[in-house]
């Protein structure tokens, strides 16, 4: 039986998802300095990409490179520092409190896209921010005093940085996006590659990053490009918070870390707060109008 235009996107983003779930215990594992680790991943993760644009365009691979534009160069250069920041961030914070800033993602493009392309923000969305700022107030506290704080600040630019990523996707979002995703992924490499050191890489060190820059971050990426074109917003955001509950489960089983007593009420009240809204925006989108 064929899969629906909706049950397509949603199986495609949940797979994404799903996918990126590890990620951050990946990088635990690494335990490589997060300048190398960064380059080695955008590299891997830029040849996947590309090696599957290549094979998927075929001979039309060049006019979608030029039918990008020159506004994709800013959207691969935001994933880029997102990709940098993620890592570097994962570094000097919790992998609970990274995913925490991590999700609030979709406020912050809500925001850019009132401020930059002048779209309405809803009252709820509105609301959902001031929830979700009091949130990351009590996350934060946690961390003051300590050089956890520099790792969450770093996580909340990440978010930042990938809030423009996806407020450039909204503006173009009749354009395959996936080739400048690729671009990204090896902007990461010229920016982190002069502070980068392979020397003492050990094999089972080489698995880790193997299996996250070559499977993980352009599989999931490619999926979450794709699957949320067919998807209301609401439901892309719903999927996402799955990272945020899953991913330190796998980092605290495998290695036992703790996320603390402050990023559990703080991240409860953001996941609650985003969770609420899709909610709510979801059931607006799906409401019948009356004649």
């Amino acid at each position: 039986m064929a899969l629906s235009t909706h049950a397509k996107g949603y199986l495609i983003t949940l797979s994404g998802v799903m996918i990126m779930t590890p990620d951050t215990l990946l990088i635990r594992l690494a335990a490589v300095d997060p300048f190398t680790l960064a380059a080695t991943r955008g590299l891997l993760g830029g040849i996947v990409v590309l090696g599957l644009s290549l094979l998927w365009y075929r001979g039309a691979v060049t006019a979608q490179f030029r039918g990008l534009g020159h506004w994709a160069l800013g959207a691969a250069l935001l994933q880029s520092l997102g990709l940098v920041m993620f890592v570097v961030a994962v570094e000097y914070t919790s992998v609970a409190n990274v995913l925490i800033f991590f999700a609030t993602t979709p406020l912050i493009a809500a925001v850019m896209a009132w401020g930059f392309l002048g779209e309405r923000v809803a009252p709820v969305t509105w609301a959902a921010i001031a929830v979700v700022l009091a949130g990351i107030v009590v996350v934060a506290s946690g961390s003051l005093g300590s050089v956890h704080i520099f790792g969450d600040f770093l996580a909340l630019l990440d978010a930042v940085a990938l809030a423009g990523f996806y407020v450039i996707i909204r503006r173009h979002k009749d354009v395959d996006l996936v080739p400048a995703m690729g671009l990204g992924l090896l902007f990461a490499v010229v920016l982190t590659l002069p502070f980068s050191d392979f020397s003492d890489i050990r094999p089972i060190q080489w698995l880790w990053i193997g299996l996250g820059g070559g499977i993980v971050v352009p599989f999931a990426l490619i999926l979450l490009t794709l699957g949320p074109r067919y998807l209301a917003a609401p439901e892309v955001a719903m999927l996402a918070l799955l990272e945020t509950v899953i991913g330190p489960f796998w980092v605290w089983l495998a290695l036992g870390e703790e996320p603390g007593t402050r990023s559990l009420i703080g991240g409860a009240i953001i996941v609650l707060a985003l969770l609420i809204h899709a909610i709510i925006r979801l059931r607006g989108i799906r409401r019948p109008v009356r004649a």
